[in-house]
């Protein structure tokens, strides 16, 4: 009965970081996150801290790395695509990105528990 609440509980994580991860990265790419989201660039910690702020700072990539997340949500039971979640989390970083890693650990835990 556990191991299906964590996998609900990482399926959701998935699906909120990827739908954060798309919006704020077109947001960014329209030009238009001034009036949105005002202080988001301004977040110290994107730049303190290497995990969060993600390798890659392309928007596109991060555009990409969330529909990875979204379409691999479905199959978050399978170790694979955990492992899958855990890349892309890494790779686009930010609150999308963290939320999106924790979801892939959550998943391998519920797997292997």
């Amino acid at each position: 009965m556990a191991r299906v609440g964590l996998f609900e509980l990482a399926f959701a994580l998935s699906v909120v970081g990827a739908l954060t991860l798309i919006i704020i990265n077109l947001l960014l790419l329209l030009g238009i996150s001034d009036f949105i989201i005002p202080f988001y660039l301004l977040i110290p910690s994107r730049y303190i801290f290497p995990l969060i702020a993600g390798i890659s700072g392309d928007i596109a990539i991060n555009i990409v790395c969330g529909l990875v997340a979204l379409f691999s949500s479905r199959r978050i039971h399978t170790p694979a695509w955990a492992v899958v979640l855990i890349i892309a989390g890494v790779v686009a970083g930010g609150i999308g990105g963290t939320l999106i890693l924790l979801s892939g650990v959550l998943a391998l835990i519920g797997d292997f528990v």
